[in-house]
């Protein structure tokens, strides 16, 4: 038994593999085991991630699915396996990352001193060194979220470990039982605000803690398989944002938000997108309406 098992969903991820293997087994903190779920690559992945399991220091185990179920349903199923395993706590991660030797002991040990039920690390953009996400918020009318610090040069501004409400789960370390008490990722998003939604469910609707713990950091190549800001990008956003404020706030909330995403759509993405691009949103959003 693995105290962590670190659950990652390949797509088409060839081309960001190696660094992943290569930069897990060099972390400081080996008790952890790779769950990995292939969603019925087009590429090669499932047979570069065989062959480099084959060579790395941790354990493997695979998931070749006949099907793309989603990030959502794949997490799942590689949550799932981690659990009955008996792992202490679930490590979701993306393969589009690159760690630093120290990221997942830092993340646990910061976890820890802050008493947290999940962590999650400080997040560089791959390319730029740019800050990508140093835990993040809600933002009550559009419904959907906001990471502190994107875009920005790292100056030490946000060097505070704090509990925070919201973050992405490209890598986040989180206790066993909370799956247990609030359940596994909605398969209905298949990509898209599912994390947003579990994280909602955690913190704001069962008051779990999480901690941003910037001593532990990562490079992240943003999007390397859905592409970001592709018209699917657009449609699956645009679709799930409408399902998580149905799903999550009341009544009054939940039309504000609506018709400010709507609002957004024809007004504002109809002008400064490309046209197949605000087809892509509008038909989100009317499709999140009946989802």
């Amino acid at each position: 038994m693995s105290k962590i098992g670190i659950v990652t969903v390949l797509y088409n991820s060839e081309p960001v593999l190696e660094e992943f293997f290569q930069t897990l087994g060099e972390q400081t903190e080996k008790d952890f085991t790779l769950y990995i779920v292939d969603n019925a690559s087009k590429d090669k992945s499932l047979e570069l991630s065989r062959r480099l399991a084959a060579t790395a220091d941790f354990p493997c185990v695979f998931f070749a699915e006949k099907e793309n179920w989603g990030v959502a349903k794949g997490n799942n199923i590689g949550i799932e396996a981690a659990l009955a395993d008996g792992c202490e706590y679930v490590l979701l991660s993306n393969n589009d990352i690159v760690l630093r030797p120290d990221t997942i002991e830092n993340l646990l040990c910061g976890m820890k001193e802050m008493d947290a039920d999940m962590a999650v690390p400080k997040i560089y953009y791959h390319d730029s060194g740019l800050i990508w996400c140093a835990g993040g918020r809600y933002r009550w009318l559009m419904g959907d979220t906001q990471h502190y610090g994107k875009l920005k040069p790292d100056d030490r501004q946000y060097d505070s470990v704090r509990y925070i409400e919201y973050s992405p789960t490209c890598f986040m370390l989180i206790k066993s039982d909370i799956f247990r008490e609030i359940g596994m990722m909605d398969e209905k998003y298949f990509v898209y605000f599912d994390d947003t939604d579990f994280v909602y469910r955690a913190v704001k609707k069962n008051g779990k803690k999480l901690a941003y713990i910037p001593s532990s950091t990562l490079r992240h190549k943003v999007s390397s398989c859905t592409g970001d800001g592709s018209e699917f990008s657009r449609y699956m956003n645009s679709r799930n944002v409408i399902y998580f404020a149905r799903k999550n706030f009341s009544m009054p909330h939940r039309m504000i938000t609506i018709i400010v995403r709507f609002m957004h759509t024809f007004l504002r993405a109809k002008f400064i997108f490309p046209k197949t691009h605000y087809e892509a949103c509008k038909r989100g959003n009317i499709e999140g309406l009946r989802y």
